[in-house]
């Protein structure tokens, strides 16, 4: 047995471990080893588990791993290994425990019985996701042979076609597919309890149809989100205790929650088209997370829910519900998080008395750390028993109705780090001193008086702090503050007029021409792209174990950058510019915002005559092809520290803002995939939602597509037209 995992440890593995024919467990688990696994570990015969998960090893799987017989444990999961996965199963035998999930393993899983047979018999567990497969599954005669799979984890790969009959593996208990490319109708028989599934994930799929009805009772998680599920809600949940059915079509009256059973602990059924009014519900004791936001109900909230005894985190924002906040949500003490902003909910903020000594027991602090009611129509002022909800760390109660005089207690908010009370009609002075914590603060479109608290202004000077406060007051009534401003915007007009005329009127006439014309858009590079099949995908929303994006720098191919000067009938005099990306996000800022030093000229990047990568788009709302895309006519619309931004209009004359990274700001496909789904799963009225990523065969192509928005940026009305 030789077990050192979880020491950090680093380099290759040494050839000569293959001579320890003795060893029958080897764990190098969470080190950092790198470089090829040695072949010579197929020597050993007598070897039952091997556990090289979480480090740095490359390359493939060695040949010979046949030889070893013995092998019932084979964990790689989390390394940069890669290979086809049709090669590689058939040379499994007898193992009972197979994890090569988070690797670079391609191929398809369309697999003979004869390349199964030997593993099929044997293995319980079987994790590949977050690989590069394609292709479909294995055919229903192979499929019959996993008698005894128990889970089976395929999520986050590139699985296309419809799925196969589930229903022959008597003992599967859990199956994720999330984050594929499936599609057809939902699986009747594994959702009417034909095997024993206890947890089913096909999010992130283009499965359509109806739900089947759900008579299993052994199902305990469910998730169907990010699909093009239509039809009605489900009857019954049976025994369901998460359930997760956002982002499809579902369009049906709410009120079929009163004869779901009481076991919910997780519930939601975000942005679909469901429309009635909640009734007031009581039989979900055990619900912790209720997201209904972005459907269409209304009529009045339910004061039920404030008494749910393990309730945390309430959303029913961006719906048509009216009437008062009930108080039960603001005596909870478990809602930690409720948002309830984007609705027609009228009256004032029940805060009043909402933890008096009615309550037989008092919270020393009430648990609630983020509060939003932005967009309603409240009236009132801001309670001064504000300050006793002493862990608030996010408090929006902008673009209300609401009145009076700013409370001095908002002082006592120790940990508040977000505070909107924007459009409103508060008035008198701003409280002398505000939570020093801050670092967004928005007072704008009010009849406010007095100036910045000094506390704060010590802090903003401070940049060196750790907090990095960063904080923006705009008060509309001050004379003083209108002065200010008025002096500023007239100081930056006279420097960008400056800098224009000295740039011998560089233009703000942005280029047109189409993504495939090599005049206006070439890479650097002496070779046309391979030719690349397409691969489309539904690819919107949940995935889970989200890895940020790669901050690395690949120096071996740099984007010749053009900046000319405008000429008379389209003639230019290009120069290089070499400036390399900076590290960071790839979405850029607003479509028309460029650095200051750079606003004058037009600017050209080269990119490939067309488009012959892998387009994946995050939502159902617009398809098109990459070659579409490639024909599209663009306009440059400025560029940022990680890319240039491009606006394209399609054949159908929808517009899309493509932003173009530059060349190193990506490094890992997998990676990359992963952040922009996540981004692009944040939804609000104010933020323009990614609708496609794109991934070609060359590190110079990663575009990010989103919807082109009209308007120019807060820069370019600072600095003027």
């Amino acid at each position: 047995n030789l077990t050192l995992a979880g020491n950090s440890l680093t380099g290759r593995l040494v050839p000569t471990l293959g001579v320890m024919s003795s060893l029958q467990v080897i764990d190098l688990s969470g080190n950092q080893f790198y470089g090829p696994i040695p072949a010579r570990l197929t020597d050993l015969w007598a070897l039952h588990s091997l556990n090289l998960s979480t480090n740095n090893f490359s390359g493939g799987f060695p040949t010979g791993i046949r030889n070893l017989q013995q092998l019932k444990v084979l964990d790689l999961h989390s390394n940069q290994l890669q290979g086809d996965a049709k090669e590689l199963i058939p040379e499994l035998r007898n193992v009972e425990y197979l994890d090569l999930s988070r690797n670079n393993f391609f191929g398809s899983l369309d697999l003979s019985v004869e390349n199964v047979s030997s593993l099929a018999n044997t293995v319980q567990y079987i994790n590949l996701s977050e690989n590069n497969l394609g292709g479909g599954f294995w055919g229903s005669d192979a499929m019959r042979l996993f008698r005894n799979l128990r889970v089976l984890d395929l999520g986050d790969n590139g699985i296309t076609g419809e799925l196969p009959e589930f229903e022959q593996l008597p003992n599967l208990n859990v199956l994720r597919l999330g984050s594929n490319q499936l599609f057809g109708s939902l699986p009747a028989g594994i959702l009417q309890g034909a095997v024993p599934l206890v947890e089913l994930d096909l999010s992130v799929n283009g499965f359509s149809g109806s739900i089947p009805k759900i008579n299993s009772t052994t199902l305990v998680t469910l998730n169907l989100s990010s699909n093009s599920i239509s039809g009605s809600l489900p009857p019954s949940l049976e025994n369901c205790q998460t359930v997760d059915l956002s982002r499809n079509h579902i369009s049906d009256d709410i009120s079929v929650l009163q004869n779901w059973n009481g076991n919910l602990v997780i519930l939601d059924l975000s942005s679909n088209g469901l429309t009635g009014s909640i009734p007031n519900l009581t039989q979900f004791q055990r619900l912790t997370f209720l997201s209904i936001r972005n459907n269409s109900l209304e009529g009045q909230l339910p004061s039920a829910f404030g008494s749910y005894p393990k309730l945390n985190m309430v959303d029913f924002s961006s719906n048509k519900f009216d009437g008062p906040i009930p108080y039960s949500f603001f005596s909870s003490m478990t809602i930690t998080n409720l948002n309830l902003s984007g609705n027609h909910l009228s009256g004032p903020i029940p805060l009043d008395g909402s933890h008096s000594s009615e309550l037989l027991v008092l919270p020393s602090i009430p648990p609630m750390e983020s509060l939003d009611l932005s967009n309603n129509i409240l009236t009132g002022g801001l309670p001064s028993d504000i300050g006793n909800w002493g862990r608030l760390k996010l408090l929006n109660l902008a673009r209300n109705n609401l009145s009076g005089i700013l409370p001095s207690e908002l002082s006592k908010l120790t940990v508040l780090e977000f505070l909107d009370l924007s459009h409103n009609n508060f008035n008198g002075p701003i409280p002398d001193k505000l939570p020093s914590s801050l670092k967004f603060l928005a007072l704008a479109y009010n009849n406010l008086s007095g100036k910045i608290p000094e506390n704060l202004k010590n802090q903003a000077r401070h940049k060196g702090s750790k907090s990095n406060i960063r904080i923006a007051i705009i008060v509309a009534s001050v004379g003083a503050a209108l002065m200010i401003a008025f002096v500023l915007i007239a100081y930056r007009r006279a420097r960008f007029q400056d800098f224009r005329g000295s740039t011998a009127g560089g233009g703000d006439h942005a280029k047109v021409g189409r993504f495939s014309r090599p005049s206006l858009f070439n890479f650097h590079s002496t070779t046309e792209p391979p030719p690349t099949s397409l691969s489309f995908s539904n690819d919107h929303l949940l995935t889970s174990n989200s890895r940020s994006l790669s901050g690395q720098m690949e120096s071996n191919t740099e984007i010749i950058e053009h900046i000319a000067a405008p000429v008379s009938h389209g003639q230019q005099d290009p120069t290089t510019s070499g400036r390399k990306s900076s590290p960071g996000s790839p979405i850029g800022s607003s479509p028309r915002f460029i650095d200051t030093v750079e606003q004058a000229v037009a600017l050209d990047v080269y990119s490939p005559d067309r488009l012959a990568g892998e387009l994946f788009f995050l939502d159902a709302s617009i398809t098109f092809t990459a070659e579409e895309l490639s024909r599209a006519p663009a306009e440059v619309l400025g560029r940022s520290s990680h890319g240039t931004l491009y606006k394209a209009t399609l054949d159908n004359g929808h517009m899309l803002t493509v932003k173009w990274l530059r060349v190193g700001l990506v490094k890992n496909k997998k990676d990359f995939a992963k952040e922009v789904k996540k981004i692009g799963s944040f939804r609000h009225q104010n933020i323009v939602s990614l609708r496609a990523y794109y991934w070609g065969p060359r590190e110079q192509e990663r575009l990010v597509l989103a919807d082109y928005v009209l308007g120019d940026s807060l820069a370019l009305h600072l600095y003027g037209k």
